[in-house]
């Protein structure tokens, strides 16, 4: 076969035309690399651009006898190499517009009953922590979550409105620290979900 690199393109595809596995060889070692880097180049894609190159020069043992090449095999190599990376960027963007179609076409995700049992499991925890605050301060912050003011609540509990200010705070504290790790919980446990 070393006699075959000494051959020129034009000599090489006549011989391909006949059949000749060792033209089809030597034309392939001259161009592959230079096609190869040409299609990585444009594609990004290694993996993709072996596939075209592979593709094209089995296409051109495919049509071996039927082959008429105006130019020379290199520059016809080239353009076929060329119109193939423009197909599979084509089919690329064909692919990405109809996944992002697929995607906004696609029903939205019910998500009431995953709130309804993360509200649950809130609504839980709060009246499980309130029952272990003291009992003045318990009954301070539930007239509070009922709507009264500081003063109606010192009034209701016959204490002054800097302890209810003070009852208030303590139970926001306990609440902040026991269902803090809570809350975390079901907005990780959410954005899992959604």
């Amino acid at each position: 076969m070393d006699h075959y690199c000494t051959y020129t393109d034009e000599q090489l595809v006549q011989l391909l035309k006949q059949n000749d596995h060792k033209a089809f060889s030597e034309l392939y070692e001259r161009y592959w690399d230079k096609l190869l880097f040409l299609a990585g180049k444009k594609l990004n894609d290694l993996y993709e651009a072996e596939h075209i190159v592979q593709d094209l020069f089995l296409d051109l043992w495919n049509r071996r006898a039927a082959l008429e090449i105006q130019q020379s095999i290199g520059g016809y190599l080239v353009v076929a190499v060329k119109y193939r990376i423009i197909n599979a960027q084509a089919k690329r963007h064909k692919q990405a517009a109809r996944i992002t179609e697929d995607l906004a076409s696609a029903p939205q995700h019910d998500n009431s009953t995953e709130s309804w049992l993360s509200f649950r499991e809130l609504q839980h925890s709060l009246h499980h922590q309130l029952s272990r605050l003291p009992e003045k301060c318990a009954l301070a912050f539930s007239l509070r979550d009922d709507g009264l003011s500081y003063k109606q609540i010192a009034a209701e509990m016959n204490i002054s409105e800097k302890t209810v200010e003070m009852h208030i705070s303590r139970a926001f504290k306990a609440l902040r620290t026991g269902l803090g790790n809570l809350i975390s919980l079901l907005i990780l446990i959410d954005s899992w979900l959604f």
